[in-house]
């Protein structure tokens, strides 16, 4: 059997997210059955980088999947991507030694969230990004972005009904950029905690508007309590960037 890693972008706008679930539309069943249509044989992806929830985005999802097939790389590619909808595409093919897994190998993620910070919303950047019309600190958020870089316990970030184990995670960098209206938030972590990244943006949000304090921001991050944190950011802002092995 060879094993072939995909590299996967697609537009998450229409999606119940990653991982399939009954009766909605996911990317994993969309990509399945694609799969399944090019090799003539039930073909399932062995994992997936990344569970991306409803309405996130991905610039760079990485699956891996098992099959007999002699067709080859080029061969594979064209394939799928003359099978998938509009929203999905396959970016990269390549076949990978036998042990390689999608998943349990992850080195580092990246995500990015993106906000169009300015008075009037953009329909262009509607489906990529969070309106936020209200004028947001960098300096004060990136302040903020500071003191939750490196390893603390992040369960004030976690959503409420998430797993209760251990909730440490290590975050490597935390980058915010701005590139004419649009504010760009890029965390790179060894592993994210359920809506993680997207209650970190809400809470730093918060901060740029000036509705909380950087000492506030410690107070919660120590509490280790999500009802102590601001609401989270919207899905539609969030795409995952980049994976590392």
């Amino acid at each position: 059997m060879r094993n072939i890693k995909l590299v996967l972008e697609y537009d998450g706008s229409r999606f119940f997210g990653f991982q399939r679930q009954p009766r909605r539309r996911t990317v994993q069943e969309i990509l399945e059955n694609a799969l399944t249509r090019f090799f003539d044989r039930k073909t399932k992806i062995s994992a997936a980088s990344s569970r991306t929830d409803t309405g996130v985005h991905a610039d760079y999802q990485v699956v891996n999947f098992l099959t007999p097939s002699p067709r080859s790389i080029g061969q594979i590619q064209k394939g799928l991507n003359a099978l998938l909808p509009v929203d999905v595409a396959v970016k990269e093919v390549a076949e990978v030694p036998a042990d390689f897994h999608s998943r349990y190998q992850v080195r580092s993620k990246i995500y990015e969230y993106r906000v169009w910070n300015h008075p009037v919303r953009s329909p262009l950047h509607a489906h990529q990004a969070c309106h936020i019309p209200y004028r947001l600190s960098l300096s004060r958020m990136r302040q903020g972005a500071k003191l939750l870089t490196g390893r603390h316990d992040f369960s004030s970030f976690c959503a409420a009904h998430g797993s209760a184990k251990d909730r440490v995670r290590n975050i490597k960098s935390f980058r915010i950029i701005k590139r004419g209206f649009l504010i760009l938030f890029q965390i790179e972590a060894e592993g994210f905690l359920y809506h993680m990244a997207r209650n970190l943006v809400g809470a730093l949000i918060e901060l740029g508007r000036g509705r909380l304090t950087v000492n506030q921001l410690q107070v919660i991050l120590k509490k280790r309590d999500r009802r102590s944190a601001p609401s989270t950011a919207p899905a539609c802002g969030l795409t995952l960037l980049s994976v590392s092995y």
